[in-house]
């Protein structure tokens, strides 16, 4: 089983390491980090170090990782950044993140942009699917009233994928070719996953669908 960011334990002792760590900031002026992808940045703007709730630091997948987590952001933000890949040492993965929390820090200062806005994006497989802030607002509205869950919502996502891709990761050639109907359902359900505080879905070939099954409601 993985590391659990939620686990009460887990988080109290991310809040003591984060309180730790704000003592050893460095020095990152001039420093250009290059956003990776359209969901970095839409989002590093909101990832202040005054709205950093934590510092997990744990081992998994043969390294270390240091995720920074946040907390009231706006819908559709991801609420933790952590190194992309594992580090071979604890002392690496501090240094990383103590690097991402002085970019942060240089944040505070600043006005983030107005959260109504500005597009977020949903990682599908290899393509980022652009998500309304009004649409998303919306169903974030509508999520405890809703008669589905997360785990609709990724099956959704599956047959979805299913027929956008057919046995293969939803791409943006694949996204393209797809019909304009197709392509709004999805762009909905993205929206609908975010609200319920899914960022992304990876393509799992393990996973056996049955695509005869009735789908979920929709999120009216």
């Amino acid at each position: 089983m993985g590391y659990k960011h939620r686990h009460p334990q887990n988080r109290a002792k991310a809040a003591s390491l984060l309180s730790r760590l704000k003592g050893e900031l460095v020095n990152v002026t001039g420093i250009q980090v290059e956003a990776l992808s359209n969901v970095y940045a839409a989002a590093e703007a909101y990832w202040q170090l005054s709205k950093a709730s934590g510092v997990h630091l744990y081992q998994e997948g043969g390294g270390w990782h240091a995720d920074l987590e946040f907390k009231g952001l706006p819908p559709g933000v991801p609420t933790i950044v952590g190194t992309p890949e594992p580090v071979p040492t604890r002392e690496e993965a501090i240094e990383s993140v103590v690097g991402m929390m002085s970019m942060c820090a240089q944040r505070d200062h600043v006005t983030p942009p107005d959260p109504t806005t500005g597009l977020r994006w949903f990682r599908f497989d290899d393509h980022q699917v652009p998500v309304d802030p009004g649409m998303l607002e919306h169903f974030v509205s509508r999520v405890p009233v809703v008669a589905f869950d997360a785990d609709h919502i990724r099956r959704e996502l599956d047959l979805l994928r299913a027929d956008i891709s057919g046995d293969a990761p939803v791409t943006a050639e694949a996204w393209a070719a797809a019909e304009f109907q197709l392509r709004y359902d999805a762009c909905r359900m993205c929206c609908a996953a975010m609200a319920f505080g899914i960022m992304q879905v990876s393509y799992d070939p393990s996973v056996d669908l049955d695509l005869v099954s009735a789908p979920a409601p929709g999120m009216h």
